[in-house]
Parts: structure tokens; C-alpha cells; sequence
């Protein structure tokens, strides 16, 4: 039995309890409480340092761990499946070291991904627990088509899903606008309603859900008519008639996607350093806010340096007008209902995994404290400490520009 004493316990559930016992046995909390109501056996193992504020492990929505690295995509993929491999490896520790421990990985290359969960649940290297899509299917030439799993027609992606779930895909991703590949244009849909069906009708038929990539406006529309489960970034991008991209926040298409309880994901993205974008992302995470949306903190976290970004995001939330405790339940007790572990992860109550990060000073005071974990615990075992969570200086430099921009 270990015992975790600390000044506060931030529940995941909206509540809190000061001055908190948490006892642990294997993997497993099996008692949390205040000091006064917890009998702690006398051969109980003590973990951490007495004291800090204790949260559930966090929970990032939409990574892509294993693609080499390189500026561009183009320079990405240049690498070869091994290469992506040792980076998702390099990615998982960075973003464990983050007080991430359980994510999604929304694509990689071949079955990289599916590698890359494999190792993790060995045990073989440090990493949040993985679910993941394993390539996203695309439009032929279309966003991530290096991946290899370009489909077109209903037919096609329908075949696409059925292999990707053969080889044992936790879910399916389906771009269905461009992104940052060249060729493809993020303001123009790359399939329509009855193509993304396909995916829909092939994932729904054993259980699993399917998650849209969608910048344009029409991309979104045709997603929440095929039935899909979460829509990415939502940026509501169109063109502007003069060669150019337009950003409109479309009320009517964001009523339609709270009306059907589709997830969105990925609004505010802590890698955008574009003046314009962020701002747009900004609107369209208040216009989803303001209408009781079902929002997810992804951080579409990317290459080394870029993954472990969960912190950041969350001040986003904050700056975007969340308290700092629904940002947090944004990214532990809700997430872990959209991914479907709500009965595992993402609160922290007997029963639950011991997944933990403890920071030194009080969250809800000041968002900023989840930067700096001070122990983080997964599975019931203590993460070693790293060198590798250099990423603490990437997130003092992105805080900073958009901080400037949005004070």
C-alpha cells in the first residue's frame, strides 16, 4: 500500500478536497479523503514529497507521436518507418514527462503507430497510455496521403475503415479537408457526406468511433451529416471569392454540431504562432463555449519540442474565459468520457487508475502551476525523473507570443 499526502486533491469532477490522503495498492486508488477521514495502515509506503496539489494524470486528445522529424511534412516523411518509430518513443517520454499519461495518436505512418502502442503496453519504454487511429484515411493526394491510406468513394473508405480495424485500430480518423500537405487546401473539403459515411457506417457497425479532420466550413457540415463522433479544429475556413481564405464563425453549423453531441477537439492549438489564426481560433472556441459545446483541450502536438504542449493549451482554455477548473476537467474526467475510459482515468476516486500529477502550487489559483510537475505517476508507479522534458522552455516561448497578443 502507498500513501500520497497533499495540501489539496483536485478530483477531476469539479471538486476538491484540502488537505487530501490518497492510498494506492498496484495499480489502483483506493481511498482518497481528508487526513482526518483516512486510516493509513502503519506499513504504508509514503510516495512523493508531503504537500503539492494533486490532480488526475491529464489526458491529451489529439497527438501525432511517431513522424520524423523535419520543418514540413514533406521533410518528415522523407524518414524511414524506424526513424518515426524512435521518435514516437522519444515524443511518448516528453509528453509523459508533461503530466500527460494517457493520449490519443491521430496518425502516423504504415504501422508505426501501431508499433508504438504495442511498446507501450509491454512496458519496454515510458509512455501515456495510447489509443491509437494508426494511418488516418485521406482523399488520393489528399492531407497526410504519406501515411498510406488513401481511399476515395464510400465503397473505398468503407475498406479503408474495415482494414484499419483488422489490424486493430482504437478508432478511425478520416481527413476530410486539406491541411499543411502541399497540394491540399485546408479552406476545401476533400470528401463528401456519402465518403464519409463509409468510415462512419464500417466503425459504428463494431463499436468504434471515427474523428474528422476539419478546417473548411463545408468539411464541417459534411461530417455532423455523415454521423461522425468528434470533428478536429473546426477552424470554419472557406475561400474568399478572391483566391484567398476566409475564417466566418458559423453559428448555425456549430447549433448542428451541439444538437447531434458531436465532440470538437483541437480548437485552440498551442502550436499556431500566426497572429490571425490565433485569433480566429480564440472566436470559434467562445462561439462553441457560449453554446454549452463538447469541447476537448487537444494540442495536435507534432515533433520533438512540440509534443507535451497540455499545460499550454490549458492556459488557453483560461485566457479563452474557462476557470482554471473546468479547464482541467476539460482535459481529465471529460476527455476520459470522450475517448471512452471514463470508467478507468480522469478522476481521482477508489477504483480509479492511479494516474497522478502533483505541481507545487495551486492550480485553480493560477493555471500556469501545471507547467512544472513535480511528480507524476502512472499506473500506480512513479515516473522517473527526465532530462527530456526540454519542452518546458517551448512552452515559455509559445506562452509568451500568444500571451502578448491576447493580454
Amino acid at each position: 500500500m502507498k500513501v500520497l499526502r497533499c495540501e489539496k486533491a483536485i478530483l477531476g469532477n469539479g471538486g476538491a478536497i484540502e488537505d487530501a490522503v490518497l492510498l494506492i495498492e498496484g495499480s489502483k486508488i483506493m481511498e482518497v479523503g481528508d487526513k482526518s477521514s483516512v486510516d493509513i495502515p502503519r506499513d504504508a509506503e509514503e510516495v512523493g514529497i508531503r504537500g503539492g496539489f494533486v490532480l488526475p494524470g491529464l489526458i491529451d486528445t489529439h497527438l501525432h507521436l511517431a513522424i520524423g522529424p523535419g520543418e514540413n511534412y514533406a521533410e518528415q516523411f522523407r524518414s524511414s518507418d524506424g526513424v518515426h518509430l524512435a521518435t514516437g518513443v522519444v515524443n511518448a517520454r516528453v509528453t509523459l514527462d508533461s503530466g500527460v499519461t494517457t493520449a490519443r495518436d491521430l496518425g502516423a505512418r504504415n504501422r508505426v503507430a501501431f508499433d508504438l502502442r504495442e511498446v507501450e503496453r509491454t512496458g519496454l519504454i515510458l509512455s501515456p497510455r495510447l489509443l491509437v487511429c494508426g494511418r488516418s484515411i485521406t482523399m488520393t493526394g489528399g492531407h497526410f496521403h504519406y501515411c498510406g491510406a488513401e481511399a476515395d468513394g464510400y465503397e473505398g473508405v468503407r475498406k479503408a475503415t474495415r482494414q484499419l480495424l483488422k489490424e486493430g485500430a482504437d478508432f478511425i480518423k478520416i481527413m476530410t479537408s486539406g491541411g499543411g500537405t502541399v497540394g491540399t487546401r485546408r479552406e476545401l473539403p476533400s470528401y463528401s457526406t456519402e465518403e464519409i459515411r463509409g468510415a462512419v457506417d464500417a466503425a459504428h457497425s463494431v463499436g468504434k468511433t471515427v474523428t474528422a479532420h476539419c478546417h473548411a466550413t463545408q468539411a464541417i457540415i459534411n461530417a455532423v451529416e455523415a454521423g461522425v463522433d468528434v470533428i478536429e479544429h473546426c477552424s470554419f475556413m472557406g475561400p474568399d471569392g478572391r483566391g484567398g481564405v476566409k475564417h466566418e464563425f458559423r453559428e448555425d453549423v456549430a447549433e448542428e454540431v451541439v444538437k447531434k453531441g458531436i465532440w470538437v477537439d483541437n480548437l485552440l492549438n498551442p502550436r499556431q504562432e500566426n497572429y490571425g489564426r490565433v485569433k480566429n481560433s480564440f472566436e470559434n472556441f467562445r462561439g462553441f463555449k457560449e453554446l454549452n459545446a463538447k469541447i476537448l483541450p487537444g494540442t495536435d502536438g507534432l515533433k520533438p519540442l512540440q509534443t507535451g504542449l497540455m499545460p499550454l493549451a490549458l492556459e488557453m482554455w483560461v485566457k479563452g474565459g474557462a476557470s482554471p477548473m473546468e479547464a482541467m476537467m476539460a482535459a481529465t474526467s471529460i476527455s476520459a468520457e470522450a475517448i471512452g475510459l471514463g470508467d478507468l482515468i480522469g478522476t481521482i476516486e477508489p477504483g480509479k487508475e492511479a494516474d497522478l500529477v502533483v505541481v507545487g502550487s495551486d492550480p485553480l489559483m493560477n493555471i500556469v502551476a501545471l507547467r512544472d510537475p513535480q511528480m507524476i505517476m502512472k499506473g500506480g508507479k512513479v515516473v522517473p525523473p527526465s532530462m527530456q522534458f526540454e519542452a518546458r522552455g517551448e512552452l515559455a516561448r509559445l506562452a509568451s507570443g500568444f500571451s502578448a497578443a491576447f493580454t
